[in-house]
């Protein structure tokens, strides 16, 4: 095989890019699940029922869209085991590294477990999902 190649103005595009470059966000790879939310996000919107996230879903992030509550709010309808870790307000975020509880929202109660994170998001474009 010789270096040069009469199509590519002289040069063989093997010899000067031996790999495939990175996968873009397009194709798939590993900027894929930096971009977009993954398993590890879940979104929870009000009217959804309760739900319960345990240690072993791999959730890391709990995020609530479509409230009308603060971070502050949300902080103080936590309920914590007595036995764990205390949650702690972050900046734009709820830290809940090593705390069991519940999060209290109206009627529906979300139980959690082995969370890094409670965010709220935006609202969503389509016609609220909040029960009449």
């Amino acid at each position: 095989m010789s270096d040069k190649d009469k199509r590519c103005n002289g040069w063989d595009l093997d010899m000067v890019m031996p790999e495939l470059p990175a996968q873009g966000r397009w194709r798939g790879g590993p900027m894929t699940r930096r971009l977009r939310a993954g398993p590890e996000t879940l979104v929870w919107h009000p009217g959804e029922g309760d739900r319960t996230i345990a240690l072993g879903d791999g959730v890391a992030t709990l995020r609530l869209e479509d409230t009308d509550l603060t971070l502050a709010q949300i902080h103080a309808a936590i309920e914590a085991d007595p036995a764990g870790a205390a949650p702690r307000l972050g900046l734009g975020e709820i830290v809940t590294q090593g705390v069991s509880g519940r999060l209290r929202l109206g009627a529906e109660t979300l139980r959690f477990e082995g969370l890094a994170r409670i965010v709220i998001g935006g609202f969503s474009p389509y016609p609220a999902r909040r029960p009449e």
